[in-house]
């Protein structure tokens, strides 16, 4: 069965020092053994996708200059775009300090250079998803026709990250407001699971992942959501590099899911998110 990944970068030097050097990530790479995650080439890493039946790789780039004051992952997507155009599928990191300077770019990375959608962090842009800041963004992606990925689960070990803005309530404003935004909630809105299931269900254009949930406490509310209520609206993501992408498929295979569940969430529901 085909997969569509919506959370990953590869497990290569350059995307892994993205975050190990990375300021908010400097207490989680001292608690964690993340550091020693071993490096592969970018040829391994799409070796590894294709052996497990990844069609499309969703890259998200990061972008909180502003807040942490380190450049922006932009480019790493796009190389991995230029080297395997017909597997990736980038998603444009972008910072709402910028203001419309990072929305011009935005368009221009958008009709330019292929990007497919925005990726924004809210908790480390330190802003909430329905800001003001961002609202211009949704506009350019409403009239591009593009959707757009909104960090909202918890990261552990970030001094200086409040959780507040990644609330999946901020999340349900910015769909009413936007309805023809195509938004996908990334990480299961950890720990508002009830809420994002909640979100995802009353608004057509809201989406949702699990990455990293599975297992976390109340991950059973987002399965029996996924196996029911909102099976049509869920997606796969593995979050490589922090879960490696042939564990959180083989984790995913096992879940209960249907035959007609499973096939939606790996493939069905990413292909009409995308647009594809």
């Amino acid at each position: 069965m085909s997969i569509i990944d919506f959370r990953y970068r590869p497990s290569t030097r350059e995307s892994l020092d993205s975050f190990i050097k990375h300021p908010v990530y400097r207490d989680y790479i001292k608690r964690t053994p993340f550091a020693s995650t071993p490096d592969k080439s970018l040829e391994a890493c799409v070796e590894e996708l294709r052996s497990l039946g990844v069609e499309k790789a969703v890259y998200t780039g990061r972008d909180c200059e502003s807040t942490y004051n380190y450049p922006p992952s932009n480019d790493l997507v796009l190389e991995c775009m230029k080297a395997y155009p017909d597997l990736f599928i980038g998603f444009y990191g972008f910072d709402p300090h910028k203001k419309m300077d990072a929305v011009r770019e935005f368009r221009r990375a958008v009709e330019k250079d292929g990007m497919r959608g925005a990726s924004i962090e809210p908790c480390m842009a330190h802003l909430r998803s329905d800001d003001a800041l961002y609202y211009p963004l949704y506009t350019v992606c409403c009239e591009l026709n593009v959707p757009v990925i909104i960090t909202a689960g918890l990261s552990p070990f970030m001094p200086g990250v409040s959780m507040d803005p990644m609330h999946p309530v901020y999340i349900d404003n910015v769909a009413r407001d936007f309805p023809d935004l195509r938004i996908l909630i990334s990480h299961g809105g950890y720990p508002w699971m009830l809420e994002a299931v909640a979100v995802t269900q009353r608004n057509a254009n809201v989406y949702l992942d699990f990455s990293t949930c599975v297992g976390k406490p109340q991950s059973q509310t987002l399965i029996d959501a996924a196996a029911s209520v909102i099976s049509r609206k869920v997606l796969f993501a593995s979050a490589n590099p922090f879960v490696n992408v042939t564990r959180a498929v083989e984790a995913f295979r096992a879940l209960p899911f249907s035959p007609e569940v499973m096939e939606r969430i790996s493939v069905a529901n990413g292909r009409e998110f995308l647009g594809l």
